[in-house]
This record gives C-alpha cells, structure tokens and sequence, in this order.
C-alpha cells in the first residue's frame, strides 16, 4: 500500500507543471532546436535535396518512449508490481514506383523494478525479465488505395484481433493481410500463423496463445468497415482460429448533431463466438462445441467540453467471452474487467472532461463505473460473484511550444478499484505511463 501512495504522489507532482498557463510560455524555437531531430538534420536535408528514389528519399523514422509503472492488488490479496522502460523504433520505406514499401520495427522494455514475488504485471516477460523483439518486418505491394498486400510480422486491428497496446509494446502478427478503401468501404482480410504476445519476445502460434498447448494453427479473418453517411459507420468482421474459436463482430455507431454545441452519439454491438473444428479449448457445460453471445448497446451525449455515457452489455450462458488475440472491443472493457462472463448483466455510467479551455491546455479526465451480475462459472454452472469496478483515467498532452525536444510528451495516470462479491480483498491498481514520440526523418 505504502508503494501505492507514493506512486500516486508521483502522479500528482507529474500531473502538477499542467497548472501553468502555455500562454506565458515563449516563443517556439525552430525545429532543428530539438536535440534528437538535430542529429538527423543534415541526413534529412540531403535526402530532400537528392534526385534519389521516393523508396529512399521518403523514408520514415520514428521513435517511441515510454516509462511504465503498474502496481496491482487482486482480490485474491496476491500483488503484482513493476516499473519499466523502453519502446520502440521503427522504419518505413517510401513506396517504390508507388507500388512497393517495406518497414521494420524493434520493440523492448527494460526492467527498471520488479520483484519476483510481485510477477504478472505484463510488463516484461515471466520472472520480472527485460526482453527485445523485431515485433514487426514486412514488405507490402499496392494498387492505389484499393489493394495493399503486406507479408510477414505486421500490426493488425480488427475486432478482436489487435495490438492491445496497454502495456509496455503491443501485440503483433506474423502473416498475410490484404486491404483496402473504395469509395465509403474499407476492408481487411487475411490469415495470420503467429503473435507475438504483449509482453514476449518470441512469435507462437495463434492456437498455442489461445490456450491449445504444443499446437501450430493460425487464423483467418476478414471484415469491413463502411460509412455511407456523414456520423455513421458499420463494422462488419469474422475470425476463424482452426481449431479453435470462431468470433463474429459487428457494431453500429451514429453521430447527430443537436446543436452547434451538443451531440448525441449512439451505438450497438454484438458478439456471437463458438468452439469450432476440433475446439481444442476445452469443454463448458455446453460441451466442446459451446457457443456464447455478447452485446450491448452506449449512448454518449457531448455537451461541449463535457461527455456522458451509459452503457449495458449482456453475455449469454455458453462460456465467458475469449480474448487470447487482442483487447475486448465490448463498450464494458474498463482497466481491469471486461464485464463479459458467461450470463453477466452489467451497465457503465461514465463522464469524461477536457479541462483544456478552464486549466490548462491538454488536461483531461475520464471517469467509469460499471457493475456485473448473475455471472456463472461456464463450466459447472455456478454462481460467480457479482462485481463493481471504478476507474479514473487523467490525461495530459502538454502545449509545449518551448522546449522543442519536450514536444510529444504524453502524461497518463489510470487508478481501478475492483469490488467483487465475498472476495478476500478489495482489488486495487495504479498505473503511471509517459509515452514521448520523436520523428526522426
């Protein structure tokens, strides 16, 4: 607890240089001012001025910070604690005759703190370890906007298959994508063989990370997005783990305008997932070919600055819903749970504020309450307990207009309080994040 109370100290005198006014900041040096930047300049500048290809002279380089402190209580009273550093750095090409690109991108966290005792914080790797990882290498071909064929480790986001990029480097695949934009209609498509989980630095099949031990299956998936009109767009996807699960996934969201300073946002979603081929996850009480279904729907009223939301979901009995490729996209996926076990009933009431025109520029803040109920264990049928969650998110994107190098810096203070039903202790956990993101070339 006493590591608690310091960490949320640090927040508060990390959170504090927000209370000055940008206003009295002074005038933006030039950009060479930036130290990083400084050191590509000349290679910058050359590279503009060659008569080179657009495969070399576009070429981008990007660096991304990050210093990550995670502290959590469970409710079984076991802790899990670290601090880390590190990121990621990554390199595109220009495209080639406006046909051929390729990129790169090498991740790592650095263990800065980190008892054994205290392991699971998905930080680093099991046993509190640092690890690095060429997370992403991949070539791609294009035809325009309507075709992009990219091959090998690469990022992808889809339903439930995406980079839950939520600790210290996200997860990413090793595969075939092919996607696209024609007119309204985005789409994406392929089949991916491994992940690299999280918080690992080694690629394992997509059927190993779902739970199916000493197995080599990948996944299919496809899916489309489209926005025939102004506020609303429909996703539309399906994966298919070979031997594994089958997940469908589609959602509807609509901006209306009210007023030149309100807005009413509306959405509905809906999971439908099933063991399928050999279904080598295991059995519910529904057998190994359980089925289960998630869905809710959020309403978000925007009132200037001000945004409110409500929000239910229900899950059926066949099993709780699985995640093993990605985060929830549920409208219940709050820090620590994602209200979406076999028959859990659960509602969010939620606020978030821009104190941008009234403190300081880039200060925000949001706040979530959710509760679950009538949850069971999918496989005997017996209750599980009813739970409470309480999250408060405060972000800080400071103005910075001098120093330069300061630019991109990206301040996050997160704290959940998980209150669940005959638990030995009330869940608590802190985390404190710093990105900082550098453009190199």
């Amino acid at each position: 607890m006493r590591r608690s109370v310091i960490a949320l100290a640090g927040m508060a005198l990390a959170l504090w240089p927000g209370l000055a006014s940008a206003e009295d900041a002074p005038p933006p040096p030039p950009h060479h001012e930036a130290p990083i930047e400084r050191l590509f300049d000349p290679l910058q500048q050359a590279l503009q001025a060659s008569a080179l290809p657009k495969f070399i002279k576009d070429t981008d380089l990007k660096v991304h910070f990050r210093i990550y402190y995670f502290n959590r209580n469970n409710t079984d009273d076991s802790k899990n604690e670290a601090l880390a550093t590190g990121g990621w750095i990554t390199y595109q090409s220009g495209w080639l005759a406006d046909t051929f690109a390729m990129g790169a991108t090498l991740y790592g966290s650095l263990k800065l703190y980190g008892p054994e005792d205290r392991d699971g914080t998905l930080l680093l790797k099991p046993s509190q370890e640092s690890y690095y990882v060429p997370g992403e290498a991949w070539g791609a071909l294009k035809y325009e906007d309507y075709v992009i064929v990219k091959g090998y480790r690469q990022q992808v986001n889809q339903g439930y298959i995406n980079p839950a990029d939520n600790r210290m480097t996200p997860n990413t695949f090793q595969g075939v994508t092919v996607g696209g934009k024609v007119a309204w209609v985005e789409y994406l498509g392929g089949f991916l063989w491994k992940i690299k989980p999280r918080n690992a630095d080694e690629f394992i099949s997509m059927s190993e990370q779902a739970g199916a031990r000493d197995t080599n299956e990948g996944a299919g998936f496809g899916g489309v997005r489209l926005t025939p009109l102004p506020g609303l767009r429909v996703d539309i996807n399906d994966s298919y783990g070979v031997d594994t699960i089958n997940t469908f996934y589609t959602e509807v969201a609509y901006e209306i305008p009210l007023n030149q300073a309100m807005k009413m946002r509306l959405g509905a979603q809906f999971t439908d997932q099933r063991g399928v081929g050999d279904a080598l996850l295991g059995p519910t009480i529904d057998g190994r070919h359980w089925a289960t279904q998630h869905g809710g729907g959020r309403a978000q009223l925007v009132i200037g600055d001000l945004t409110l939301t409500g929000a239910f979901t229900l899950t059926a009995k066949g099993n709780n819903i699985q995640k093993p490729w990605g985060s929830s996209p549920s409208y219940l996926s709050l820090i620590d749970q994602d209200f979406d076990r076999a028959n859990e009933k659960a509602f969010l009431i939620g606020a978030a504020y821009d104190f941008s025109s009234v403190l300081t520029k880039g200060l925000s803040a949001t706040m979530n309450m959710a509760w679950g109920k009538d949850a069971i264990n999918p496989s005997n049928g017996r209750p599980a307990p009813d739970q409470g969650e309480y999250d408060l998110t405060v972000d800080y994107r400071p103005p910075f207009k001098w120093p330069a190098f300061l630019q991109g810096l990206w301040f996050r203070a997160r704290g959940a309080i998980l209150d669940r039903q005959d638990a030995r202790a009330t869940g608590y956990q802190v985390r404190f994040i710093i990105n900082w993101e550098r453009d190199l070339l």
